[in-house]
């Protein structure tokens, strides 16, 4: 798991292995404050597989990126 500060935004990104094809997946929460209220997204039921864990996460965290970036 990983916890990334980017833009102001908290990304905490996680892995999950499956066990019958032992791929790895990959989910995030963002996190913010905006207007004294705690804000957030959810990246998750995401198809894409990947042979190691360090792989989904950067791929998850390069997305959670992607997705600050387009809405700030």
């Amino acid at each position: 798991m990983a916890n990334i500060y980017y833009n102001d935004r908290l990304i905490i990104a996680y892995t999950s292995l499956n066990q019958s094809d032992k791929s790895w997946s990959a989910g995030a929460e963002i996190t913010w404050k905006e207007n004294d209220q705690r804000c957030s997204h959810t990246i998750g039921g995401l198809t894409d597989k990947f042979k190691s864990s360090e792989d989904a996460e950067k791929f998850v965290v390069n997305l959670a990126k992607s997705w600050i970036d387009a809405n700030r």
